[in-house]
């Protein structure tokens, strides 16, 4: 692939709003986790990340200054699903301060994500079985994934392609791909990715408990420690909710509006494992990566960073750091890795843009954030980063998702200058 710019960025999640915000979380290590008591679970209580209500209030409740939320955008996330709200905050940080302003036919919009409305739904149905007249019109709209992608597009004027692509948990890396190769194969300027927040309903999170794949339940009374990537103490996922965006656009038309590149994607590989279940694979994960790599005309040799999918489930982290250690052979033991979901939670569709934002922030900043929970480590050749941050120069990086249905997924970020376009 022809390195594509990254000229916008945009983010919400349990830190607050805001790539400033995020990034402060990542040096600091904050681990917003909460603990919810549902009524109907096997469980006696989740631990979440969620996103901060004051956060929506303020943006479109009417309670912060004037003006500080373009009327459009307030208008179409005022009563909207969290899913839409979040998508909204996201893109307007990543589109409005990137130059001049984009939109139109040259624009597309790849919104990351899948069954986004199963709380909305839920929500609706106790009205529902009262009185089914009831019912809102708009509700036909709002149970569908293209509700986001609807909002967005009205709010920004963007009229180019638009679509919603899935990939489980490798949702967003998938949209990541599937936008750079618009603007890479010269169909628009630029693209828009979003990667859409998951908010889960009770019958979502009781499947996850049912496949063994949520944690947490060892640390109710120390939620902000149950997060444990790459830690022997790791017992499963722990749900996080963020939306972030990702403004991807041609050089050319980067230089025409005088926007900063922030970095660039350099290339993406795809890989199935041709199974429907939900165990990793070594092979598949290595495929994936190397994929990547070929695709953005690199080698192991390059790779200064890697951003793990790192959620924290047993056998995943196991499989995750070998396929690491065989991609990077012997330079493994020099090549920090660290896993975001140790602060944002596992965000799911989002997760692939959530932690390519991490990955350009820390490449930017020069650190690594530290694996926060990390006290007895996984025995593996990789070095993984510590508790703390620490500084370091990063050129290329590689960031991974996996998704069920054996989806592995990895992206290749580098410097702006690394751009071949």
């Amino acid at each position: 692939m022809k390195g594509v710019l990254v000229t916008g960025m945009g983010i919400v999640g349990p830190f607050g709003s805001g790539v400033a915000s995020f990034e402060r979380a990542l040096r600091e290590g904050a681990r917003p986790f909460t603990v919810t008591s549902p009524a109907i679970s096997t469980r006696a209580g989740y631990i979440e990340a969620p996103v901060p209500e004051a956060v929506l209030q303020v943006a479109f409740g009417g309670q912060g200054r004037t003006g500080e939320l373009h009327p459009r955008l307030r208008k179409l996330g005022a009563r909207a699903p969290l899913a839409v709200q979040a998508a909204l905050l996201a893109a307007s940080e990543a589109l409005w301060p990137a130059g001049a302003a984009l939109s139109g036919e040259r624009i597309d919009i790849v919104v990351g994500g899948q069954n986004l409305t199963h709380a909305f739904e839920q929500e609706a149905l106790p009205a529902f079985r009262q009185e089914p007249a009831y019912v809102s019109p708009s509700a036909a709209l709002r149970i569908l994934d293209t509700d986001v992608l609807g909002c967005v597009s009205e709010a920004f004027d963007i009229r180019g392609e638009g679509m919603c692509v899935a990939g489980a948990s490798a949702s967003g890396n998938v949209a990541i791909i599937h936008g750079a190769r618009l603007v890479c194969g010269g169909q628009a300027d630029a693209c828009l990715v979003v990667g859409a927040l998951a908010e889960l309903s009770l019958f979502q999170m009781q499947t996850l408990v049912s496949i063994g794949a949520l944690g947490g339940e060892f640390f109710l009374d120390a939620p902000h420690r149950a997060c444990r990537p790459f830690d022997r103490r790791h017992g499963g996922f722990i749900p996080g909710q963020a939306s972030a965006a990702l403004l991807l656009e041609s050089a050319a038309s980067a230089r025409a509006r005088g926007a900063e590149p922030l970095g660039c994607v350099l290339g993406g590989g795809i890989v199935l494992d041709a199974k429907s279940g939900s165990s990793p694979s070594v092979d598949g994960e290595v495929g994936a990566m190397r994929r990547a790599l070929a695709d953005a005309g690199a080698s192991a040799s390059h790779v200064s960073y890697v951003n793990a999918h790192g959620t924290g489930t047993p056998l995943g982290d196991e499989v995750e750091l070998r396929a690491i250690a065989e991609v990077l052979g012997e330079r493994c033991a020099e090549v920090p890795v660290n896993s975001t979901k140790v602060v944002t939670g596992h965000c799911l569709w989002a997760a692939g843009v959530v932690e390519a934002v991490a990955t350009l922030v820390q490449m930017r900043a020069g650190f690594v954030h530290g694996n926060f929970n990390l006290d007895d480590p996984l025995e593996t050749p990789c070095r993984l980063v510590g508790r703390a941050s620490e500084a370091a120069d990063i050129g290329v990086a590689l960031s991974n998702s996996f998704g069920f249905g054996g989806i592995n997924t990895s992206v290749v970020l580098g410097r702006a200058s690394d751009s071949r376009a």
